[in-house]
């Protein structure tokens, strides 16, 4: 199958390199030019790759990456015979499928939120990502590929499956890899975690070329060594519940729930005894309000919580 889309993207490389010559022509006529937009509107990826064919074109002499050999040759010269032509499409198709053009003009652009922020970013793939709170990442997309990089946070990825351009999204020492596909991925300090909630990824880790399936309803994460744990199974509403600004906790350790809390507020939760971390909580609460919460948890648990300025205090009943 990589065979085949490798075989149909260097196909359209081609037709757009020879489309492209062509109307530098001055032989170009009317009918040819009603030609090229017909092709131009046959399918997305024609376009795309005429368009880069524009932008290599426009930008060769900024380019600080190797020279393409004939290609400033053929560019100084008027393409007037099939020669001629073939000659520099030819030097534009090498330029392209060199793969360092791609990587060199495609921008990176970066998106982030603060603590108890959330934003949708659509991308122009067609791709939906939902960023949750405190989170950063960068996002690259060039004609062969679409590459994310998830500095830290959560964000939930919805992706357009074009099965000749990868989704890729890269977070530590993970990378994970559509395969038409909607899944959350979270990395903080401790681990990263994955969770597919339809479709499939794959997983693999640092330069691996051997990667492993993670299907929808499951999910993975790594320890602070980046081992992987066991694979879980996952439930769809629990894992998209910031979306709706909320928390879901079943059966969960006051430490782990209120570590939770502090990703949406500036405040620091402190035990002043120990033994109260330990106690457990279920329950759906509104991420970006506290008070319900702190009501809640003395009415349920025994505990008596006290507020200093930015530190929430826990005591024992």
């Amino acid at each position: 199958m990589a065979s085949t889309r490798s075989i149909q993207r260097q196909r359209i490389l081609k037709q757009a390199a020879e489309w492209f010559v062509e109307l530098q022509s001055e032989q170009c006529d009317i009918q040819q030019r009603q030609q090229f937009e017909l092709w131009l509107s046959a399918d997305p990826t024609h376009r795309l790759a005429y368009n880069e064919l524009q932008g290599l074109w426009g930008n060769l002499d900024t380019l600080k990456t190797r020279t393409v050999p004939g290609l400033k040759a053929a560019r100084s010269a008027r393409p007037r015979d099939r020669h001629a032509k073939t000659i520099l499409s030819t030097a534009l198709l090498v330029a392209l499928t060199g793969g360092w053009w791609l990587d060199y003009s495609a921008p990176r652009i970066d998106y982030q939120t603060g603590i108890g922020e959330q934003r949708s970013v659509h991308l122009s793939d067609g791709s939906q990502l939902q960023l949750n709170t405190a989170t950063a990442l960068s996002v690259k997309l060039s004609w062969l590929r679409r590459d994310i990089e998830l500095q830290h946070g959560e964000a939930l990825f919805t992706v357009a499956h074009q099965a000749w351009r990868p989704f890729q999204v890269h977070a530590d020492n993970l990378n994970i890899s559509d395969i038409g596909t909607v899944f959350n991925v979270r990395r903080d300090n401790a681990s990263t975690s994955v969770a597919v909630l339809e479709g499939e990824v794959e997983l693999r880790q640092g330069r691996s070329w051997f990667g492993e399936s993670l299907k929808a309803g499951f999910s993975r994460q790594t320890d602070q060594n980046g081992r992987w744990q066991a694979v879980k199974p996952t439930n769809a509403q629990t894992a998209t519940a910031w979306t709706n600004g909320k928390l879901l906790f079943d059966h969960t350790p006051l430490a782990e729930v209120v570590t939770e809390l502090e990703r949406y507020h500036a405040v620091n939760f402190v035990f002043a005894d120990p033994n109260v971390s330990k106690q457990t909580l279920s329950g759906s609460f509104n991420a970006t309000d506290l008070k319900p919460f702190l009501q809640a948890v003395q009415k349920i648990l025994p505990v008596k919580i006290q507020r200093q300025n930015q530190n929430i205090v826990f005591y024992s009943q």
